[in-house]
């Protein structure tokens, strides 16, 4: 089978990673849609309070859950506080802390799988499962293996409440819909079904990176009627059809080369025209962050990045870059899954789960979608 092969220091306290499902909108996004103080992102326009609650979150300042949605506008809401952090690869729980602290966090020795460097996003050329790989034990390096605290976040992602924080860093805001500490498939009731998919059909989903820490992800389903359990979604699974676009804000897009793995660490396809095996469901995030200290690998032409960005990563207002960094909001992803033909019609939940890599910390979100 062909596969085309394409070119192939933790972040401060207060600053966590943050993902957002644009398409399907999530049900994580309901407080753009019921508080007047989320209104919709774009290009140089914030769109959320202060962490207090109150005034307004500058535009790439740390708060809010920027976002970019080519032209359309970007409804998020809070949608990037939904996540589970505490989280070691291999252990049966999360514990809320020591996100950062590159520990195995419940000491149960699970050793990291994806070792390859071309699927690694950080440290790419330490030994892997040596003292030098600072990373070994968070979620990427053995996708799935990493427990979380729910299938669609926790808000807040269980730091302490309240954390002392300024009114300007990055934290979950109470709203009548959920407060910080509450279970996504608890409190985020099921709303309009957000896609209407065929079965056997390839189809289209949209994320962005409010902060990025690396790492991969799978799309999922799990049947409305069920309990929305991590096993639930985890039974199945959606494939990568093995494309993959950037979408820019001014809605054109560019098919860039793409990383897929298999759960096992091995590499599925480095492709960009869809020859891949079939029945791929990891892949790996095409943003990369910039080179972190302690560091060691392959980087990127201009020695910025951990590895070489898919487009020409040029500096942008709000503190960012248009497809690498820190803070990759300007610029949205969109995959290509199938659904697989014996789909049973009905109405399901589509999951997103971001197994990041350079801290302890999973991202969730939940969509109501329909299969016809």
């Amino acid at each position: 089978m062909a596969i085309r092969v394409a070119l192939l220091t933790s972040l401060p306290f207060l600053v966590a990673a943050h993902s957002n499902v644009i398409v399907p909108r999530p049900r994580n996004a309901i407080d753009a849609l019921t508080d007047p103080r989320f209104g919709s992102c774009s290009l140089g326009h914030g769109c959320a309070p202060l962490n207090n609650g109150q005034g307004h979150c500058d535009y790439g300042a740390s708060c809010g859950c920027q976002c970019v949605n080519g032209t359309s506008p970007c409804d998020i809401g809070q949608t990037c506080f939904w996540f589970s952090q505490g989280c070691s690869i291999g252990c049966p729980t999360c514990t809320g802390v020591k996100a950062r602290d590159q520990v195995d966090i419940c000491g149960l020795g699970m050793k990291a799988v994806v070792c390859d460097p071309r699927l690694r996003t950080y440290n790419v050329l330490a030994a892997c499962n040596s003292e030098a790989d600072l990373y070994r034990h968070n979620p990427w390096r053995a996708p799935g293996t990493a427990p979380v605290f729910d299938p669609c976040g926790k808000a807040g992602g269980g730091y302490p409440d309240p954390r002392g924080l300024g009114p300007g860093a990055a934290d979950f805001i109470n709203t009548t819909n959920a407060k910080h500490g509450d279970l996504g498939s608890e409190v985020l009731k099921p709303g309009p079904s957000q896609a209407r998919w065929k079965a056997g059909s390839e189809v289209e989903t949209v994320w962005g990176l409010r902060a990025n820490h690396g790492g991969g992800f799978q799309w999922r389903l799990c049947p409305l009627s069920a309990n929305l359990t991590e096993e639930c979604f985890q039974r199945m699974p959606l494939p990568f059809v093995g494309r993959q676009y950037l979408q820019y804000p001014n809605g054109t897009r560019t098919l860039i080369p793409s990383k897929y793995a298999y759960a096992n660490g091995s590499v599925a396809a480095i492709t960009a025209d869809g020859q891949m095996p079939i029945g791929i469901t990891w892949a790996t995030n095409p943003l990369p962050d910039g080179v972190q200290k302690g560091s060691v690998g392959n980087f990127s032409k201009d020695g910025k990045w951990e590895f070489e960005p898919p487009c020409d990563s040029v500096e942008m207002d709000g503190n960012t870059n248009l497809c690498s960094g820190e803070r990759p909001f300007a610029i949205s992803v969109v995959d290509i899954v199938k659904i697989p033909k014996g789909t049973a019609p009905g109405n399901y939940v589509l999951g997103w789960r971001w197994d990041v890599e350079e801290t302890a910390q999973v991202w969730s979100t939940c969509s109501d979608i329909t299969i016809v």
